[in-house]
């Protein structure tokens, strides 16, 4: 308990010497909540909103919890609100308690939108996805079925069960394995937080209980190492194929080591970038097109106002081949 009440002094304070630092300056303010701060994929996506901020005029706010609390997470966005930010992006941690925010921001004029994890009932402005969910449940379980046969037995290891966007992404690999693959085996999902130490744990008790086990999918970036490297611990590699949706920077010792036989994920700098863009938008009144032109972005972003997402594009296949042509 300790811990934990100073993890939050922490948070809020750090809340509060950002935002008075920022707010200083006379700029459009858009700010975006990670799920957990200190990991690559969200320092990645912190990289692209300050590009984006520099490029648009606009000042950006980064901010999020140490670890994976939808409370914590709520707290910073309400403190975002109580400063007057112009704009606040959150990648959702609970999908079903961020409604009242988005309600205080609406009642102080703010725009309050999601990115990278979506609450689609919470009344958020627009929601920034980095690809479909479908795709993305649909492209990892293809891809491994390509390396162990569509009749094997496969885990999955999550990270927050309140997470909407994992749990999307695993819903739609339940659906592609039960209407393409019938005979492939799917373990019921295992949520180890925010940490890849209890997913290490989680993957190596699945092994053991599964000694027929030929695939685990590490489903948050959080839980990539930890799956990884219990597959090289449990002198899996070669039978135990590993997988996850994770950076290339985390994935590479693995997928070089054969731990890992590929990751899927998109590139977070960008999906930052656009974050950030969009909150511009959002600030200045201006509405999406069907196809929008993003400076620096070669193509345009789609955007689906029926659904109200903005799509970066579709997921990328990351792999021993071709994962040293990337750095994120």
């Amino acid at each position: 308990m300790f811990n934990r009440i100073t993890k939050t002094l922490t948070i809020s304070a750090f809340t509060l010497v950002t935002a008075t630092a920022v707010f200083a300056a006379d700029k459009p303010k858009v700010a975006f909540v990670p799920q957990l701060v200190g990991i690559p994929y969200f320092n990645a996506m912190q990289d692209g909103g300050n590009r984006a901020a520099k490029d648009l005029g606009v000042d950006f706010v980064y901010t999020g919890p140490v670890d994976t609390n939808p409370v914590d997470q709520l707290q910073i966005v309400q403190s975002l609100i109580d400063k007057g930010v112009n704009a606040i992006s959150v990648s959702v941690l609970d999908a079903s308690s961020i409604a009242p925010v988005v309600k205080a921001a609406e009642a102080k004029k703010i725009k309050l939108f999601t990115s990278d994890s979506d609450a689609p009932d919470s009344g958020r402005a627009v929601y920034v996805a980095q690809a479909t969910d479908q795709g993305l449940g649909n492209t990892i379980i293809d891809e491994l079925v390509k390396r162990v046969g569509p009749d094997a037995k496969i885990g999955i290891v999550s990270g927050e069960a309140t997470a909407s966007n994992l749990n999307a992404w695993i819903g739609f690999m339940q659906e592609e394995a039960k209407i393409k693959y019938p005979k492939l085996t799917l373990l019921p999902p295992q949520y180890a937080g925010g940490t890849a130490e209890r997913a290490a744990q989680i993957a190596g008790d699945m092994m053991t209980a599964n000694p027929d086990l030929k695939g685990i999918i590490g489903v948050a970036s959080s839980t990539c190492p930890g799956v990884a490297q219990a597959i090289e611990t449990a002198g899996k590699i070669g039978s135990v194929i590993g997988t996850g949706y994770c950076s290339p920077n985390t994935a590479r010792s693995y997928l070089k080591s054969g731990a890992f036989g590929f990751t899927v994920l998109w590139d977070p700098e960008k999906l930052g970038y656009l974050t950030v863009w969009a909150g511009k938008q959002l600030v200045d009144g201006k509405s999406f097109e069907a196809e929008n032109k993003v400076p620096s972005f070669d193509e345009p972003v789609s955007y689906d106002a029926k659904k109200g997402i903005l799509l970066l594009g579709p997921p990328a296949v990351f792999t021993a081949d071709n994962v040293d042509k990337f750095n994120f």
